[in-house]
C-alpha cells in the first residue's frame, strides 16, 4: 500500500464541523469547540479516524492560494505579476484584511482543536492494541506541535488552547510572546518523539508521522530559532538511524511513483482516483492556457509567476532549474510567450483524468533538509575547512551536476553560511521554504528590499518593512475579540 486512506477520516470530520461552519461567526480560534461529538472518541478505530481527519487539514493548509502561494509569495522566487494574495505578500502591501491570512489561521486552529480533542479523551478510550494509543496520542502532538510551530513563526505569539472550549472561552485567552509559542511547540513536538513509533507496523499505514517526523520538525523550529545545540542531536538521531538516504536522483524526490521514499521524513498524502483527495499544486503552478502535453489539461489562475532573480539563481549545469522551473511557454491559441517563468516541479509524474487530481506528494520534510541542516549546525558549532560539512553540501550539489566546493571558495564560516543559504535556494524551490530561510538568516530586509529595487518589480516601487517579518493578525480576529488586552494586531500593520 502507497499510503494511509486519510478520505473516511476527512468526510467524518466534515460531518462533525458541519453544524459550525454553516455560520461564519463561529469561525474564530476554536473553530470544532462546540460540536457534539456524541458517543464518538470511544474505540480505537474512532480515534484513528480522528487523527485521519486531522492530517487531512493539511491538504487543506498547503493548497492553493493559502499557506503554499503565501510563503512563495512573499519571497524573492515570486515576482508581482502574480496576482491576487501572493502578489500582494510579493509586494509587501498586504494587511490584516488579506483573505488568506484568515484561511490559513483558521486551518492550523482547526489542526489544534482537533487534536485538542483527541488527547483529552484518548486515555479513556477502549482499545485492542495499546501501542495504538501511544502512536495516536503521539500523531495528536505532532500536529499541534507543529500548527503552533506555524503560528508561531507566521504570526508571532498567539493565543495558546490546549484543551476544548467553547468560542467564548477562546476569547479568554491572551495572545503569548512568539517565544512562549515556540517554546509550546517544542513541548508538543518533544512529546510526540517519545510516543510516535519509529516505523509503523502495517504498510497501510505508510507516510504516517514518525518520531523522526517529530525530530526533524523541531530540529527545523530549533533552527529558526538559532539553538543549533538543541537541532543537534535531533538530527544526528535521524541521520544516525539509516532509515533514510538522499535519492539518487533529483527527480526522484518528486514523482508520484516514490511517494515515501527514503528521502522523505515527512510528507503530505495525497491520492487520486476523484476521491477528493487529489494534490492540485502541479496544475495551478502553471499558466492556466498553457498548451502542454505535461499539462493536457492547461493550469490555474491565478498561478506563481517565478522571478527572473530565482531562474538566474541556478548556476550553469544545474539539472534542478529545468526540472522545477520553465521559462517561456505557448499558449493554447499558439501565442509565444519567450519570458514567463512558472514551476513544473510535480508535474513530472502521471498525469491524472481530472485536472486538480494528482497523485504526487507533497514533500515537508525531506532527508536532504535534514542533511543540510545538519551542515549548518556543523558550521555554527565551528568553521572547519573541508570537514564533513562541506561533504554535505558537496553531496547536494554534485547530485544535481555541480562541482564540488572547496576552502579555497569558501574560506571561513560566512562564506560556508551564504552559500549554504544559496543552496537550499534553489534545491528546496516550491516546496515553501524560502521566507522561512530569509527570516531566519536575519537578512530578510537587506535580501527582499534589494530584489523589489531590480526592473523586474518596479524598481523600488514597494519596499520591505522590518515589522513585516510577521504577518499581521487576520482583521477578522480582531473584530470577533475587541479586547486588546487580549487580541491585538502586530506592530507596523
Amino acid at each position: 500500500m502507497k499510503k494511509f486512506n486519510i478520505q473516511k477520516g476527512f468526510l467524518l470530520i466534515l460531518f462533525l464541523l458541519m453544524s459550525i461552519v454553516s455560520c461564519k461567526n463561529d469561525l474564530d480560534l476554536n473553530p470544532i469547540s462546540d460540536y457534539n461529538a456524541g458517543s464518538f472518541y470511544k474505540t480505537q478505530s474512532d480515534f484513528k479516524l480522528a487523527v485521519n481527519g486531522t492530517y487531512a487539514q493539511l491538504q487543506s493548509l498547503y493548497s492553493y492560494n493559502a499557506l503554499s502561494f503565501d510563503l512563495e509569495g512573499r519571497s524573492d522566487n515570486i515576482n508581482k505579476s502574480t496576482v491576487y494574495d501572493p502578489g500582494f505578500l510579493n509586494s509587501f502591501v498586504d494587511d490584516a484584511t488579506t483573505a488568506s491570512y484568515e484561511s490559513i489561521w483558521g486551518i492550523l486552529y482547526a489542526i489544534v482543536n482537533q487534536s485538542n480533542a483527541i488527547i483529552e479523551k484518548i486515555d479513556a478510550g477502549t482499545f485492542t492494541d495499546a501501542a495504538y494509543k501511544s502512536y495516536y496520542k503521539g500523531e495528536a502532538y505532532f500536529l499541534r506541535g507543529y500548527a503552533y510551530f506555524q503560528l508561531g513563526w507566521l504570526y508571532g505569539g498567539v493565543p495558546l488552547i490546549d484543551k476544548q472550549m467553547t468560542a467564548t472561552q477562546v476569547r479568554t485567552v491572551a495572545r503569548s510572546t512568539q517565544d512562549e509559542t515556540l517554546a509550546f511547540a517544542a513541548k508538543d513536538l518533544t512529546q510526540a518523539t517519545s510516543l510516535l513509533p519509529t516505523v509503523w507496523p502495517n504498510a497501510s499505514e505508510l507516510g504516517k508521522a514518525t518520531k523522526y517526523s517529530a525530530e526533524g520538525i523541531l530540529a527545523r523550529m530549533y533552527m529558526f530559532q538559532k539553538k543549533y545545540s538543541s537541532a543537534k542531536p535531533l538530527l544526528t538521531d535521524i541521520i544516525g538511524s539509516q532509515k533514510y538516504v538522499m535519492a539518487t536522483n533529483y527527480a526522484d524526490c518528486f514523482l508520484d511513483k516514490y511517494d515515501n521514499s527514503a528521502e522523505q521524513v515527512f510528507q503530505i498524502q495525497y491520492k487520486s482516483g476523484d476521491v477528493g483527495q487529489g494534490n492540485i499544486l502541479p496544475v495551478v503552478s502553471v499558466p492556466e492556457d498553457i498548451a502542454s502535453s505535461m499539462f493536457p489539461q492547461g493550469g490555474g489562475s491565478p498561478f506563481l509567476h517565478v522571478s527572473l532573480d530565482s531562474y538566474n539563481a541556478y548556476e550553469t549545469g544545474d539539472i534542478r532549474r529545468d526540472f522545477s522551473i520553465q521559462k517561456g511557454y505557448t499558449s493554447k491559441s499558439g501565442t509565444v510567450d519567450k519570458v514567463t517563468c512558472f514551476y513544473i516541479k510535480y508535474g513530472h509524474g502521471t498525469i491524472p483524468s481530472t485536472k486538480d487530481d494528482y497523485e504526487v506528494n507533497l514533500p515537508i520534510l525531506r532527508y536532504t533538509d535534514v542533511r543540510m541542516m545538519y551542515a549548518e549546525v556543523l558550521n555554527e558549532d565551528g568553521y572547519v575547512a573541508d570537514g564533513d560539512a562541506f561533504k554535505i553540501l558537496n553531496d547536494v550539489r554534485n547530485r544535481a551536476g555541480l562541482r564540488s566546493l572547496t576552502s579555497t571558495d569558501l574560506p571561513n564560516q560566512d562564506a560556508f553560511r551564504t552559500a549554504m543559504f544559496k543552496e537550499r535556494r534553489v534545491e528546496f524551490a516550491e516546496e515553501f521554504l524560502r521566507w522561512f530561510d530569509l527570516a531566519r538568516s536575519g537578512k530578510a530586509q537587506t535580501i527582499m528590499n534589494a530584489f523589489l529595487n531590480t526592473a523586474e518589480e518596479g524598481n523600488g516601487m514597494y519596499q520591505m518593512k522590518a515589522t513585516q517579518l510577521i504577518f499581521p493578525i487576520p482583521n477578522y480576529e480582531l473584530q470577533i475579540n475587541k479586547d486588546r488586552k487580549i487580541m491585538w494586531q502586530n506592530p507596523g500593520y
